[in-house]
């Protein structure tokens, strides 16, 4: 009987002994979780998704750059078109909505401009807005002219004294960029005796007002054909 108690310690030590033995290795190959190791993870997965949100931002700035490059070359490309469409016939050349001449070598009265022109197939030059204003300055300075030259347009207040006209029934403009100063006061300033609206040169071909007898150049206008 006492045999039998020893060998029951002995079988119990052994177990113990053996449960101790298991337990430090895995203890030893398997160490328990650091209790920041949950929320390093989560960090880690946030850092991740953070750059993936950048990186598809870029992408996103790189094709709106390329879409906007894009538009622009197929505005471009529209805009050669439409100028190679265009047609101003004869000496006109295009500026804008409408062909352009100034006869160099003619001068004549305000009322023989108009017909010079219409014999071209057009009248003396309008000017609805700045734009066309500008275009028309443009060409007129680029045109090789002396600076002391005059040039006829199409606006007059033949009809009713200080109601200034296009030759096509529209308002003139006044004020600035259109009217030029005459004596430091701004044009028109000639009253009754002058009815016919010129580019004066000296001026820097700013609009002016004159007596419609006076032979000056004509600055003639059509539209496209």
């Amino acid at each position: 009987m006492r045999l039998v108690v020893v060998f029951l310690w002995m079988v119990v030590g052994t177990v113990l002994s053996l449960e101790t033995s298991a337990g430090s290795l895995y203890d030893e190959h398997f160490p328990p979780l650091h209790p920041n190791c949950t929320q390093s993870l989560t960090d880690l997965i946030l850092l991740r998704q953070e750059v993936q949100l950048k990186e598809l931002k870029e992408e996103e700035k790189a094709s709106s750059r390329i879409l906007r490059q894009i538009a622009d070359i197929l505005t471009d490309v529209r805009n050669s078109l439409n100028r190679t469409s265009i047609s101003c016939p004869g000496n006109f050349i295009n500026f804008g909505d409408t062909c352009l001449y100034l006869a160099k070598d003619t001068d004549v009265t305000w009322e023989a401009s108009r017909v010079y022109c219409q014999g071209l197939g057009g009248d003396l030059a309008v000017f609805r807005d700045a734009n066309e204003f500008a275009e028309a300055l443009g060409y007129v300075k680029g045109s090789g002219l002396i600076g002391t030259t005059d040039v006829w347009v199409g606006g007059n207040d033949l009809s009713l004294e200080g109601e200034w006209v296009w030759i096509s029934g529209e308002d003139m403009p006044r004020g600035t960029p259109f009217w030029g100063h005459y004596n430091n006061a701004r044009e028109p300033t000639g009253g009754i005796s002058q009815n016919c609206a010129f580019l004066k040169g000296q001026d820097g071909f700013t609009i002016h007002d004159a007596p419609c007898d006076w032979k000056r150049k004509p600055l003639c206008q059509m539209k496209h054909i």
